[in-house]
């Protein structure tokens, strides 16, 4: 079931939840990557409370003990976060768009050439804060350095 709010299209965690995990994925699987695209803010979440909706600030999603329980995913960002799976290459679904949304929090200015930044220190960074990346390969890495730096113009 959906619900509006300020004219955009909302649906429940749970309900996204059971979908994907009925379809493609595993449950668990299904949840983790939910809270991921939040946490990236890849896909805006609200909160409903006694007086109106609230915005769930991304760093929430970080949060191990965060309850998904009556909260509502804006069917906006997950349409265009599916469409967008659905025309890159298989490859770019997996640790690309994942390592791009962690340099997007970690480096925001873009990645600093090799000498003030090097790689195995970068690499071993993003493997402490997304331990599924692993294993993470150099060229993958340099793809999505250059896909983040390219991005910020």
């Amino acid at each position: 079931m959906t619900d509006k709010w300020n004219g955009e299209e909302w649906v429940e965690f749970t309900e996204v939840l059971a979908e994907e995990a009925g379809g493609l994925m595993s449950h668990r699987e299904a949840e983790r990557t939910l809270r991921k695209l939040c946490a990236s803010g890849v896909v805006r979440a609200i909160q409903v409370y006694e007086d109106g909706p609230k915005f769930i600030p991304r760093k929430e999603w970080t949060k191990g003990s965060f309850d998904a329980d009556g909260v509502y995913l804006s069917c906006n960002d997950l349409s265009r976060w599916w469409l967008d799976l659905q025309n890159k290459p298989i490859q770019e679904a997996g640790k690309q768009p994942r390592i791009k949304a962690h340099l997007a929090e970690m480096l925001p200015n873009g990645v600093p050439d090799p000498a003030h930044c090097p790689r195995k220190t970068l690499k071993a960074d993003l493997l402490k804060r997304d331990p599924s990346l692993n294993p993470l390969d150099e060229a993958t890495l340099k793809s999505a350095i250059d896909a983040h730096n390219s991005s910020l113009g």
